[in-house]
């Protein structure tokens, strides 16, 4: 179990572009909620914290059924606000360096740990994956470090940049770090940047036709031993 270190599901929002009838986190996934899946893959974290909104006690059901001792925060102004408001109300309650994850995301447990590995700010990226990314600009250096230099969504990287994208995945000190928003995460962590930007597996459903390629990976991985059920 990593010690003194917190990781936090963002699962306050009520899933619009998923139609809205759920959390994404309770998103079914190869007849499991998703949320599920993520908690096999923060297992090592030796502290959980959720927050709910939408839905809060079908979520705090869901979660309390593997990991009894996480801990619920609750984002009283979901229907208004971004997950930076979620982020915000965690890192108050938050008792260690943070990873968070967002509750429509599951990424590989082995990549997890060697994001937080690295030194914190750091945030997680992929290849582009989704229907609608956030883009990260990033600087190769010549020791083969990654830097993540700036955020773009809805808007093109300069020409020459080259870019990942972001997986929504941020490591973060609440005491060395003091930064809060009510948006977008990304916009909330811009001050971060420049920070080490770590290539992960991941999958992430923002929309239902999404779902297929993340049912397919998750197959690859419980038939690999990665995941169990």
């Amino acid at each position: 179990m990593i010690r003194s270190r917190t990781a936090v599901i963002n699962a306050a929002g009520r899933g619009t572009r998923m139609g809205g009838i759920r959390p994404k986190c309770l998103t079914p996934m190869l007849g499991r909620p998703l949320v599920e899946w993520q908690l096999q893959a923060l297992a090592a974290f030796s502290e959980v914290l959720v927050v709910v909104g939408f839905q809060a006690r079908e979520v705090i059901e869901a979660v309390g059924e593997l990991r009894p001792d996480a801990v619920f925060v609750t984002n009283p102004a979901f229907e208004s606000t971004g997950t930076a408001a979620s982020l915000s109300v965690a890192l108050k309650r938050a008792r260690f360096p943070v990873v968070s994850v967002d509750g429509d995301l599951l990424v590989h447990p082995d990549d997890l740990l060697a994001l937080v590995g690295e030194t914190v700010p750091a945030i997680g990226v992929s290849d582009i994956q989704s229907l609608a990314p956030v883009l990260v600009g990033t600087h190769h250096a010549p020791s083969g470090l990654v830097q993540a230099t700036a955020f773009y969504h809805g808007e093109p990287a300069p020409p020459g940049v080259d870019t990942l994208e972001w997986t929504g995945l941020v490591t973060l000190s609440p005491q060395e770090h003091k930064v809060h928003g009510t948006g977008h995460v990304y916009q909330m962590i811009r001050t971060l940047l420049p920070c080490p930007a770590v290539h992960v597996r991941c999958r992430e459903i923002d929309y239902p036709e999404e779902i297929p390629a993340m049912e397919a990976w998750l197959q690859e991985l419980l038939d690999q031993g990665v995941f169990h059920g």
